[in-house]
């Protein structure tokens, strides 16, 4: 066993970041942007570790006065024509999340996936999908200490800073100033 220290194991991990944000696809990541502007409501969703990047992504739309939200939360709204889902999910294979894609469109709404599997059930229910090309084959030969079917450690990381990144685009494009997220932060916590 070697002896790994964290600043190693921190470097290596944002490698795997640069090398999967340098393999998105720009103009699907303008048409999500495009879809964003368009909709009536946003709602975004995703399990597990996933479903946190869901939520913090969500935050940040709802701080910028998007009408944005989780499903599975009291406060959710109905979905419904022309309302936007976007779905995330390294594998594409996760059922409650397949599911709220189906209910999605079945409703009328449009459905974005940020996956890995661009060849899954999940990616199959999209209008659109980013794909965040993290089960590669070369990826984990290429980068050390990533965890996790399908990588999935590295997807989770990239789409959080992919997610980050959206917002910065979405906050040049309405005019507003950064300012107005730090306004709008909760303080209620």
């Amino acid at each position: 066993m070697t002896n790994s220290n964290m600043v190693e194991i921190a470097r290596a991990h944002l490698a795997g970041i640069r090398m999967l944000v340098g393999r998105i696809d720009l103009a699907a990541s303008d048409k999500l942007v495009e879809m964003i502007l368009q909709a009536n409501k946003v709602f975004v969703t995703g399990q597990g570790r996933s479903g946190l990047v869901a939520q913090c992504l969500a935050t940040r739309l709802a701080q910028m006065e998007f009408n944005a939200h989780i499903p599975g939360l009291a406060t959710c709204q109905r979905i419904e024509k022309p309302d936007l889902l976007i779905a995330i999910s390294c594998s594409g294979t996760t059922v409650t999340t397949i599911e709220l894609a189906k209910t999605s469109r079945n409703a009328g709404a449009e459905v974005v996936v940020l996956t890995a599997v661009d060849k899954s059930v999940l990616a199959e229910l999209a209008t659109h999908i980013v794909l965040i090309p993290s089960d590669d084959a070369d990826i984990k030969g290429r980068c050390k200490y990533i965890i996790g079917p399908n990588n999935n450690t590295l997807f989770e990381e990239t789409v959080l800073l992919y997610a980050d990144a959206l917002i910065c685009i979405l906050l040049e494009k309405k005019g507003i100033s950064e300012d107005v997220i730090s306004q709008r932060h909760t303080n209620l916590e």
